[in-house]
């Protein structure tokens, strides 16, 4: 019976307003057209906040499938709810994949989808950090199936707005330890390199003419008078530092505001 039964998808993107213009709502329904329909909004940043786009799956099915302690909504849950989110994992990471890859034939940086929010109708909300490249976490349904078995028990509370994994407070801690780090290992590169640099001089004979000199002169205001001359982009999309994302500590947002973090290794608030 189960075989038969397929859920519904509609796919929305919410976007950095900055990031948002005509051309860009037309590429994402045309790139993501044969996946599901897609609805396309903006918002307005929030201050301080990193540029963020969001894409979420609004899952619908006309049939009783949340309730653990249902016997006929389990029995649905196992035999249709794994294995398609699993196939939309796998199609819309593969989606995103190949419109970042038109855009680099174009020119173009890839653009980014930072979280994944899965909306299993009124029952919950659950927020996924994507991956550096926009990909989903290999272990993507295990952490709904998780999410799922822990509101069926009551551990995570009541009024729950959403499930955010891993929390707001913990991602940013881990991308500003990638940024220091990044920054850091530039500083040496650039250390070293000025240490080349100066070494490479002080191999070279001193007679360079004044005639090079005018030059290199000549070169550098030339340089600089192209790119003042040059449109600056409305807004240009950060560049993150890649690196691996540890979902261990969720963010319980409920409706009231309020957020709890939870350790999901220890099955605990923290």
């Amino acid at each position: 019976m189960t075989a038969f039964i397929r859920p519904s998808l509609i796919l929305r993107m919410d976007l950095d307003e900055r990031l948002f213009n005509d051309d860009c709502v037309s590429e994402i329904k045309r790139s993501y057209s044969y996946v599901a329909p897609s609805l396309v909004q903006a918002h307005k940043p929030v201050g301080g906040q990193r540029p963020e786009n969001v894409m979420r799956f609004m899952i619908k099915l006309h049939r009783a499938y949340w309730d653990k302690s249902d016997e006929a909504a389990q029995q649905l849950w196992e035999g249709v709810m794994p294995k398609w989110l699993h196939n939309m994992f796998s199609k819309v990471s593969n989606t995103i994949t190949a419109a970042n890859n038109v855009r680099a034939e174009n020119g173009q940086p890839a653009f980014p989808y930072h979280w994944l929010e899965l909306e299993f109708g009124d029952n919950a909300l659950i927020a996924v950090k994507t991956g550096s490249d926009s990909s989903f976490p290999a272990d993507g349904v295990d952490m709904v199936e998780r999410v799922r078995d822990l509101m069926n028990a009551g551990a995570l509370g009541q009024d729950i707005a959403c499930v955010r994994i891993p929390s707001r407070a913990s991602y940013e801690a881990q991308l500003t330890a990638a940024e220091q780090a990044q920054a850091e290992a530039a500083a040496v590169a650039a250390e070293q390199g000025e240490s080349a640099g100066q070494a490479s001089d002080q191999a070279e004979p001193a007679s360079a003419t004044a005639e090079q000199a005018a030059d290199a002169v000549d070169a550098a205001a030339e340089a600089q008078a192209e790119v003042a001359d040059a449109a600056e982009p409305a807004f240009a999309i950060p560049d993150l530092p890649a690196f691996d994302v540890d979902y261990g500590t969720w963010g319980i947002e409920y409706a009231d505001g309020t957020v709890r973090e939870f350790d999901a290794a220890a099955g605990a608030f923290s």
